[in-house]
C-alpha cells in the first residue's frame, strides 16, 4: 500500500460552548483543519500584512493555540464563518468556514486591525438585541 502524505493538518475542534453561543450547535466538536496549500494563499495575499514568511510560519505553528484558546470569537453570517482572534505581536484573525461537511476548514489568517474587532463587537450586540426583540424578550 502506498504511503500517502496528508495534504492537510488537524488544528483542533469546534468548542461546543462556542458552537452553542453562536447557535451552530450542529457543528460542535467537528475537526478544524487547514490545507497545506493555504500557506501559499496566505503568502500571496497577506505577506505584506505580516512582513515576512517567517512570521506567517510562526502564526501557522500557533493555529492550534488560537483555536483552543482564542481571545475573541465572532460568527460572520455573511461568510458563514467563525472569526477567531488572538493577540500576539498583532491581533491575528483566523477565518474558519462553517459548512455541513464532516470538517471545518481554515480559509485564511492575517493581522486584524482594532476597527474590525470593534465592528464585530457592535454587530454582535445588534444580533443579540434583534434576537431578543424577535423572541419578545424586550418589551
Amino acid at each position: 500500500m502506498k504511503n500517502r502524505k496528508q495534504h492537510y493538518e488537524y488544528i483542533g475542534k469546534l468548542n461546543p460552548e462556542i458552537a452553542r453561543y453562536w447557535n451552530i450547535s450542529e457543528h460542535a466538536n467537528k475537526p478544524i483543519i487547514i490545507y497545506k496549500s493555504q500557506r501559499q494563499h496566505i503568502i500571496d495575499h497577506h505577506l505584506q500584512d505580516f512582513g515576512s514568511i517567517e512570521k506567517i510560519d510562526h502564526i501557522w505553528s500557533k493555529l492550534s493555540n488560537i483555536i483552543k484558546k482564542p481571545d475573541e470569537v465572532f460568527y460572520n453570517p455573511q461568510t458563514k464563518g467563525l472569526e477567531y482572534y488572538k493577540k500576539f505581536d498583532d491581533m491575528i484573525l483566523v477565518a474558519v468556514r462553517i459548512n455541513f461537511g464532516s470538517t471545518l476548514k481554515i480559509k485564511s489568517f492575517y493581522p486584524a486591525n482594532k476597527g474590525k474587532i470593534k465592528n464585530r463587537k457592535s454587530k454582535e450586540q445588534e444580533m443579540i438585541i434583534k434576537h431578543m426583540v424577535n423572541e419578545d424578550v424586550l418589551i
